[in-house]
């Protein structure tokens, strides 16, 4: 019987370059299209921040013009006309200040709500008898200034907002002297701001109604907000969320409260264009690869036979690439396969550097140090620009090391991650905080006085010091505080002084927060 000759199957040498050049190109793919998304990452980030800037500005100036008017008010109402119980003279000197044009009315009421007088009405005409918010019973009880929320003026019938301030006759409240603020007033304050075209800011009150709009504020002032921006207002919660407007428009809101006025300010982007952005990235890393996948197959075409021993060495190249190994081109003989070459090197360097964007701390997920240098040199030179302050605080643990000696490094690390979660709980959105190593970790907290900074210090030192699930020994924390530009005017110098107040901190006892001297 004669013996046949087995031979192993064989394989088109068109197919097999087909197959390559899949091989080369789709990690090429993959590789550009995290590239993109992480640039769409970076993009959404940077629109987050602004949002909150634009936010934060407008409170501060809201802020500023309600203690303007709130101080104006306190000095109307000393008026020796009050003392003595002459409302009519008294009434000549209300309409006197409205000459500055700065408030609608002024009412003077009783305990029991009634109005004695109002501006709005000559002296000794009948005067409305109900209609004064619930909110000003406040002046009364608490001796305090009132922001009330929006209601409708019983004599104007439209939206108003009242402040009202105690008028003390022998240390006694006995009126609440009110103004009347109209919707208009905010809006002129939200329009001298510079608000990118296509965003929205809406000043709110305590109650969550849209007070001031910087877009068709006369269909929607006096209505409520949205409900994803709603439900941070109940909470009198801050912070960046995806949100629609009242008219439908997707956009990423950053809400600013106030912790004086009890309002809140919100300031949306559109999500469109960053949506548009993507899909035009990722349409020309398509269209780049489609080209590219085209020229290989027509090359590989072309080449035939030549291209074999070249095929064998970029495939080892290309399975390299799959694994994520360092790829070392080899010498080739073909202009065709060193561009194939090329690509994947390409490829390698693109896998590398998206890598290289591992910034944060696999244990706690919070920034690493190299994260945490860029924001902060980002976050010092806005500060610089602005010429606000930024405190750093330098956090260790007290009484880590016990809990790694007799519990182990999980129950360490368990520790950690709780310590982690606190801090973030502790700070706000527009704060970083990064672990830079062991039980060490830093803070940077921006627009921030070193009062203030002591206070969240303190707060945290407070906050770390609380037990631990599972661990009986005491943990606590130290923290060092040092103060942009005041104790150094770069991240180097910065860390170093908060790093001595530390120190400072550990050597008086631990369990204490530290500002540079």
């Amino acid at each position: 019987m004669p013996h046949r000759l087995k031979l192993r199957r064989s394989v088109s040498l068109r197919r097999s370059l087909r197959m390559l050049v899949i091989c080369s190109v789709l990690p090429a793919a993959v590789v550009s299209g995290l590239l993109a998304y992480a640039n769409y990452r970076l993009q959404r980030d940077n629109v987050e921040q602004q949002t909150m800037l634009v936010a934060r500005a407008i409170q501060t100036d809201l802020e500023r013009e309600m203690a303007a008017i709130e101080a104006a008010l306190k000095t109307l109402a000393t008026a020796p006309e009050l003392a003595t119980g002459n409302l009519a003279g008294f009434h000549q000197r209300a309409q006197n200040a409205l000459a500055s044009g700065s408030v609608l009315n002024y009412i003077l009421t009783d305990q029991d709500g009634h109005q004695q007088l109002n501006t709005l009405l000559p002296y000794g005409a009948p005067l409305p008898q109900t209609g004064t918010p619930a909110q000003l019973s406040k002046v009364f009880d608490d001796k305090t200034t009132v922001l009330t929320d929006m209601f409708t003026g019983v004599t104007t019938k439209n939206h108003i907002i009242a402040m009202g301030v105690p008028v003390l006759v022998q240390g006694r409240v006995v009126y609440s002297l009110n103004i009347g603020l109209v919707p208009a007033r905010i809006n002129q304050l939200i329009a001298r701001h510079n608000i990118p075209d296509g965003w929205v800011v809406a000043v709110l009150d305590s109650s969550g109604s849209i007070v001031g709009r910087s877009r068709d504020p006369e269909r929607f002032v006096g209505q409520k907000a949205g409900a994803e921006v709603l439900a941070l207002i109940v909470k009198r919660s801050g912070g960046v969320l995806e949100s629609h407007t009242k008219d439908g428009i997707p956009v990423i809101t950053a809400l600013a409260p106030s912790p004086t006025l009890g309002w809140t300010v919100a300031a949306g982007a559109p999500r469109e264009q960053l949506s548009r952005d993507l899909i035009w990235q990722l349409a020309q890393v398509l269209a780049g690869l489609a080209a590219a996948f085209a020229l290989s197959l027509w090359l590989a075409h072309r080449a035939g036979l030549r291209v074999l021993s070249s095929v064998r060495q970029l495939n080892d190249a290309a399975l390299a690439l799959g694994r994520g190994d360092d790829v070392t081109l080899p010498t080739l003989e073909l202009q065709e396969a060193q561009a194939v070459g090329t690509a994947m090197l390409q490829a390698a360097d693109a896998m590398r550097q998206v890598k290289f964007f591992a910034q944060h701390d696999a244990l706690t997920e919070l920034p690493n140090r190299l994260l945490f240098d860029e924001l902060a040199t980002r976050g010092m030179a806005l500060a610089t620009r602005r010429g606000q302050p930024m405190a750093l605080l330098a956090l260790d643990l007290d009484g880590f090391k016990a809990v790694n000696d007799t519990l182990g490094h999980a129950k360490g690390d368990e520790v950690l991650k709780t310590v982690a979660l606190r801090i973030l709980q502790s700070i706000r959105a527009s704060d970083v905080a990064a672990r830079i190593g062991g039980d060490e970790f830093i803070i940077l907290l921006v627009d921030m006085t070193a009062e203030a900074a002591m206070q969240s210090a303190e707060r945290l030192v407070e906050l770390l010091s609380a037990p631990y699930a599972g661990v009986l020994a005491p943990v606590g924390a130290s923290v060092g505080v040092a103060m942009f530009p005041q104790h150094g005017k770069d991240m180097k110098a910065l860390i170093q002084a908060a790093d001595q107040a530390l120190y400072a901190a550990k050597a008086a006892g631990k369990r204490r927060a530290v500002l540079v001297r």
